[in-house]
């Protein structure tokens, strides 16, 4: 009797355990994009814009338009847009 609790214990701590890891894996696939705005950025250009200098009030590299850069004043690129 107890070698069958046992072994159910340990099956079910098996089968848990991969749940977890599946869980954990499939967790990092996703995107975080949190909706904060990023100080450190002065202004952004995008292909749709050319080389015009855009000034939003908010923005981040996770929430800009894909291909847009995000530059810091003094003109060094932060990042570039990439899809979700």
């Amino acid at each position: 009797m107890a070698f069958c609790k046992v072994g159910i214990l340990s099956l079910l701590l098996l089968s848990g355990i991969f749940l977890l890891g599946i869980e954990v894996e499939y967790g990092n696939a996703q995107k975080m994009c949190i909706q904060v705005c990023d100080s450190e950025v002065a202004y952004m250009t995008c292909p749709s814009s050319g080389d015009e200098k855009i000034t939003e009030e908010c923005v981040n590299c996770c929430t800009a338009n894909e291909g847009c850069k995000l530059y810091r004043a003094d003109g060094s690129l932060i990042c570039t847009g990439t899809p979700e």
